[in-house]
């Protein structure tokens, strides 16, 4: 099945705040996981696959078909390796749990086909199929042009605060969530190597327009402060598709109302016919019957039916009015 661009990317928000470092094309594959274990609905668990072609990969982020497969065969086995880390409270005691998880529990490729198979770890599945919580999503080509491994990481914690348009993120917490302890420790040098590349790579490659200040304590910086919206020309693309989204909505309530009303006549018609041929058939039985038995229905018909001894008078048995009173007559 081809993937497109438009695949829907959704991660439970604990996986998206998790601490951990992958390269870009670790970074895109786990992505292509997420949105093959989303599509397919095939009950995703921790033996089963995600499957991975090369031919999709170079599609979506553009990379030489003949390079595409040998660069996602080296990530997956090097994926193996990796180690994520999640932050939550135990619930028996409060206390804060610290859950160390690798992110696949196997995987295989299939040099023939160019096809790399992914099986997640136990707890990623939790937290990919698990969406009844607080979750993310959003489309994958808002992350297919980056190559800086920070800029997918920071787009994807500041749309989990989309509706919100701002949020304060701790230099501590970040530094940890991107697993960079030790290491860019002037601030000065953190956000010219990592931030500003960021921030460049999301305003050029995505949906949203960002920018950001800092906070501090002291003389300390202590927290970035990033604002951000979505780009003009797709907040008119979105109105213009809710626009045409509700439109369409009407449209179809007008087309079921019509195919109800259309339905309505033909059930009438088809019911009107019907009873026409049941009747056609019930007068012509009657008039198989002996004559003296036509002759005690027909007498009964014209006393017990006002005004229909005239029309008989007139027009005889073949008027539909008196046929339709023998016919009544008959079912008794």
């Amino acid at each position: 099945m081809a993937k497109s661009k438009q695949e829907l990317v959704v991660k439970d928000n604990k996986l998206i705040e998790a601490s951990y470092r992958l390269d870009l094309v670790e970074q895109r594959i786990i992505l292509f996981g997420i949105t093959e274990a989303r599509k397919t609905q095939k009950g995703l668990s921790a033996d089963t696959f995600a499957i991975i072609r090369a031919k999709d990969y170079a599609e979506v982020y553009g990379v030489a078909p003949n390079k595409a497969y040998e660069h996602i065969k080296e990530a997956a086995r090097t994926l193996f390796l990796r180690e994520f880390t999640l932050y939550g409270v135990w619930s028996e005691t409060g206390d804060k749990d610290v859950i160390t998880s690798r992110w696949l529990s196997a995987t295989s490729h299939v040099d023939g086909a160019g096809v790399v198979r992914l099986a997640f770890s136990p707890i990623v599945v939790l937290y990919i199929i698990r969406l009844e919580a607080a979750f993310t999503r959003y489309k994958l080509e808002q992350i297919a042009g980056m190559t800086s491994v920070y800029a997918i990481r920071l787009y994807e914690l500041l749309i989990q605060w989309g509706s919100v348009g701002e949020r304060d993120i701790d230099v501590e917490w970040l530094r940890r969530a991107l697993m960079l302890d030790g290491q860019y420790k002037d601030i000065k040098n953190f956000k010219v190597r990592v931030i500003d590349v960021a921030v460049a790579q999301i305003n050029l490659h995505s949906d949203l327009i960002v920018s950001y200040t800092q906070k501090k304590t002291g003389r300390t910086v202590s927290s970035l402060i990033f604002k951000f919206d979505q780009k003009p020309d797709v907040k008119v693309a979105q109105e213009a598709h809710k626009e045409e989204a509700k439109a369409a909505k009407a449209r179809e309530k007008r087309d079921k109302e019509e195919i109800a009303r259309v339905k309505a006549r033909d059930d009438e018609e088809a019911e009107r016919l019907r009873r026409r041929d049941d009747g056609d058939t019930l007068f012509a039985s009657y008039l198989k019957l002996p004559e003296s038995d036509r002759q005690e229905i027909l007498a009964t018909v014209l006393a017990n039916v006002p005004g229909l001894r005239a029309i008989y008078e007139r027009r005889g048995l073949d008027h539909s009015a008196v046929k339709a009173a023998i016919c009544i007559e008959m079912r008794r």
